[in-house]
C-alpha cells in the first residue's frame, strides 16, 4: 500500500470517494438531476417586506388566515422567474393595492419548518390606493416599541434590526392617504 504522502496527504476512504465521483461523472445528465432532486434539500423561497415610514413605524397586515398571530409583516413566496424584489412588490400589491419600493436586502436566512430560505427586504410605500384583498383585513403602521403580538421570528427580527430600521426611516416619505 502506498503511503498517504504519495496521494497528496489523503488517506483511507478518499480512494472510494474518488472512484464514486469518477463513476458519477459518467452518468447521463438525467440520472444526475434525478439523484440531486431526490438527495438534496428543497427549499421554498420566502420574501418578507419590512416597510418603514418616515416616523419609524413598520407596516403590518392583520391576516385573515392566521388566528394565532394575526398581525404580521407583508410576506409571500417567490414564483418561478421572479426576483425577491419583484415578489414582495407583487405580494403587497395583491394584498393591499399599495405600491412598494424595495430599497435593499436586509438579510437572507434559512428556516427549518417548512424548509425555506427567507429574503428580508427593506421597503417603503411609494403609492397606490389602499384596497384590501382576501388575505388581509386591516393594514396599519405601528411604532417599533408598540407592536402587537407577531410571529416570534418576525418580532425577533424587528428587535435585532431596530437601530437600522430607525435610521432608514429618516429617509422615507410620509405614508400615503388611507394608511395610518
Amino acid at each position: 500500500m502506498r503511503p498517504a504522502e504519495g496521494r497528496g496527504g489523503q488517506s483511507g476512504g478518499h480512494g472510494v470517494r474518488r472512484f464514486a465521483l469518477r463513476l458519477w461523472g459518467k452518468l447521463p445528465g438525467s440520472v444526475k438531476r434525478f439523484s440531486v432532486r431526490f438527495r438534496e434539500a428543497r427549499f421554498l423561497v420566502g420574501v418578507i417586506g419590512v416597510v418603514i415610514d418616515s416616523d419609524g413605524r413598520v407596516l403590518l397586515f392583520r391576516h385573515t388566515y392566521r388566528p394565532f398571530a394575526p398581525w404580521g409583516l407583508p410576506s409571500g413566496h417567490l414564483r418561478p422567474d421572479e426576483t425577491p424584489a419583484e415578489a414582495i412588490v407583487r405580494e403587497i400589491d395583491e394584498e393591499t393595492g399599495l405600491v412598494a419600493e424595495p430599497e435593499r436586502t436586509l438579510e437572507i436566512r434559512a428556516g427549518r419548518r417548512p424548509r425555506r430560505l427567507d429574503v428580508w427586504l427593506l421597503c417603503r410605500v411609494a403609492g397606490g390606493t389602499l384596497r384590501l384583498g382576501a388575505e388581509v383585513e386591516e393594514v396599519r403602521f405601528f411604532p417599533l416599541d408598540g407592536l402587537p403580538d407577531l410571529i416570534a421570528e418576525q418580532a425577533r427580527f424587528l428587535a435585532e434590526h431596530r437601530a437600522l430600521l430607525l435610521a432608514a426611516s429618516r429617509a422615507h416619505r410620509v405614508a400615503p392617504d388611507g394608511v395610518t
